[in-house]
């Protein structure tokens, strides 16, 4: 009794299957852009994650929260959201987690969302080491302990 092994999955990226205005338009650019596309980057170009797929141009836009939060660290500590760094810290791990589950393994998602994750938990560390200080200041009445003003 002999079975006959599953067909491998097609080798190219699929198409965008939306009948819209806005797939068809992205459909024409993948195929005008496809003939120049070189042989060393085929392999990309062609991979269920390459960049004719959603897979590739998500994680790319998300890199713009990396950069925003980068950017937030120049941000007054006592201005930082402690709850909206929580949130978007841990929902990011959580996708951190997702990206190497499902398949095709996004690695670019799972780059970015533990940039962002790191980030975030990096200002929530910043936001409570502001409270810690604050709240050492208010002890000693307002006066500023020698090892705060080192720190200045």
């Amino acid at each position: 009794m002999s079975t006959t092994p599953p067909t491998p999955p097609a080798p190219t990226a699929p198409a965008s299957t939306g009948k819209g205005l806005h797939s068809r338009a992205y459909n024409g650019l993948i195929s005008a852009c496809d003939k120049y596309v070189p042989a060393k980057l085929r392999p990309l170009w062609m991979h269920p994650a390459g960049p004719k797929t959603i897979f590739f141009w998500g994680p790319i836009v998300k890199w713009s929260l990396v950069i925003a939060g980068i950017g937030d660290l120049t941000r007054p500590a006592d201005t930082i959201s402690p709850n909206g760094c929580l949130a978007l810290g841990a929902t990011n791990l959580i996708w951190t987690r997702y990206s190497l589950v499902i398949i095709p393994k996004n690695y670019s998602l799972f780059a970015v969302n533990l940039f962002v994750s790191l980030t975030q938990l990096f200002q929530l560390g910043r936001f409570y080491h502001y409270q810690w200080e604050q709240s050492k200041l208010e002890k000693n009445g307002g006066e500023q302990c020698p090892a705060i003003e080192a720190s200045l």
